[in-house]
């Protein structure tokens, strides 16, 4: 370690490398932002992680909000669905036994005019069924009694002139066959009464057991569904239907209109039948949820379907208000997360300059003291900082002669032009602050710190040398360094007094120089 005196340089370059800020940088934040932020980034090491963390935040919280709602959506809809198939079954079964009971009135009419009329074929008067109250409109629209041949004998409705019926598919399966028991036609227009009716059909036979005829009850199509439709249970488009094996519409009611084959309906109503599932209406295009239930006395099928739409009308409505709050929720948390990370920008670059300005020196741009020192402390602390840690104390010699003599602003275009040169020649190889006044300090932090730090020290006196030109005057300033190299146990308040003396000893012997040269001039 030795001293030496030279002519010093400034710089209004920043420094390199500076100290972390003593304050944090989020200092300023609401509370649940501080709470919120990673605790590294209280010094300085991670500037960038608030603005991936808050748009990251924002975008896990939106995507757990949609996909719950969404989930949500989901099981209301299922759940929707499942009731709307349990009342469809329920209703379904509850038109299987109404179906049962209301074709077994008929069937019971048809068996009474049979029993009548192979009881005593020559005294059967079917008009005496009707005076009696045995058949009236309210139980059939229409009864006939047809002979072999297929010529109507009697109806319940006037006729006049020859009905031959021997055509139609109810009287000739009757023909064909003594077992059939009961017959129900599809819908067709009678030949009587000129209106579209089922026709529910008994085998007559002789007392030889041969064919003698046929019974035949028709009844309007609507009296199979109209009298167990209900909007409270099917809805204001919900559907009942009665099928015949092979899917022929005998009777249908859909809300309040009731429909009857033939024309511009399909001579086939579905096929094959659907068993409880989504099904689409071929008559009105209506998509509807059914269930089916066979009759199996009879050889039928009843439906009953909910309009989709009806059913899942509270679903739509629900998912209306989750979906727009959820859009509002997103709009505010987008806002917002905009806002606090504008406003996070705005403070932090605030922070920064805050921290700049705390640790650079106004004047000169370096390091103040605070962050020269707190280099230097951490470099010191290093396991292996003995013999590879130095320093250069470096004072303007009569600097505030100078300064009183031509003034402030004179000394500070001083300082600045010194601290410049120390930059320039320390660039790279050390850091350099100043300590106040005419102070400055170099750290140096190498492996081969003895000899390097003499080597920045021969730069500075060289870089020192030339005067200072202000304002086309020059100016010479002298300066006195002290050089130490930390050894094993020092610490670096040992390290600064070890070099801050050597620096005093360079000052006296520059003393003890001028003394000899008294003539020596300030200005050149």
């Amino acid at each position: 370690m030795n001293g030496r005196k030279t002519c010093p340089g400034v710089s209004h370059q920043p420094v390199k490398k500076t100290a972390p800020a003593s304050g944090s940088p989020i200092g300023g934040l609401p509370a649940f932002l501080k709470r919120m932020w990673p605790s590294g980034f209280d010094r300085g090491r991670l500037p960038h992680r608030a603005f991936i963390l808050l748009p990251a935040l924002t975008v896990l919280i939106l995507a757990v909000l949609w996909v719950t709602i969404l989930m949500r959506l989901r099981v209301e809809s299922a759940a929707a669905m499942h009731d709307a198939r349990v009342a469809a079954r329920t209703v379904a079964s509850a038109l299987d036994t109404h179906t049962l009971k209301t074709i077994h009135d008929v069937d019971t009419i048809a068996l009474l005019v049979k029993y009548g009329y192979e009881s005593s074929p020559e005294t059967f008067d079917l008009k005496k069924y009707q005076a009696y109250g045995l058949i009236t409109a309210d139980t059939a629209l229409q009864v006939t009694l047809a002979g072999a041949d297929g010529h109507v004998i009697a109806s319940t409705i006037p006729f006049t002139g020859a009905v031959d019926l021997s055509d139609r598919q109810h009287f000739r399966v009757h023909r064909e066959r003594a077992d059939v028991g009961l017959f129900i036609s599809q819908p067709l227009i009678g030949r009587i009464s000129r209106q579209w009716s089922i026709q529910a059909t008994r085998r007559i036979n002789r007392a030889d057991g041969s064919f003698g005829g046929a019974v035949i009850v028709s009844e309007d199509p609507a009296w199979l569904t109209g009298g167990f439709y209900t909007s409270a249970a099917l809805g204001e488009h919900g559907m009942i239907a009665v099928l015949s094996r092979h899917g022929y519409m005998l009777s249908r009611r859909a809300g309040d209109m009731h429909s009857r084959a033939g024309g511009a309906l399909p001579t086939a109503y579905v096929g094959p039948l659907p068993t409880d599932d989504v099904f689409v209406d071929p008559i009105d295009h209506v998509e509807r949820i059914v269930a089916t239930r066979e009759v199996k006395r009879y050889g039928l099928t009843v439906m009953a379907g909910l309009s989709v739409a009806e059913a899942l009308d509270d679903y739509y409505k629900m998912r209306r208000v989750y979906v727009t709050m959820a859009a509002v929720v997103t709009v505010i948390l987008v806002g917002l997360s905009t806002w606090i990370g504008a406003l996070i920008r705005k403070l932090l670059k605030g922070k920064e300059e805050l921290r700049r300005l705390a640790h650079i020196d106004r004047l000169t741009g370096l390091s103040n003291r605070g962050c020269i020192m707190d280099l230097l402390e951490e470099a010191v602390a290093a396991a292996d900082a003995a013999g590879r840690v130095g320093v250069i104390f470096v004072d303007l010699n009569r600097f505030k002669e100078l300064n009183d003599t031509f003034g402030h602003h004179l000394g500070d275009a001083i300082l600045a032009e010194i601290a410049r040169r120390l930059k320039d020649v320390t660039q790279g190889r050390a850091q350099v602050g100043r300590l106040g006044g005419d102070e400055f300090l170099v750290v140096i932090d190498d492996e081969a710190a003895s000899t390097s730090a003499p080597a920045i020290a021969a730069d500075i006196t060289a870089a020192l040398e030339a005067p200072v030109s202000v304002h086309g005057n020059d100016y010479r300033v002298c300066a006195s360094l002290g050089v130490a190299v930390l050894q094993s146990g020092e610490r670096a308040a040992d390290l600064v007094r070890t070099a801050d003396l050597m620096m005093y000893g360079a000052k006296e012997r520059s003393r003890t120089s001028r003394a000899a040269s008294a003539s020596n001039a300030l200005v050149a």
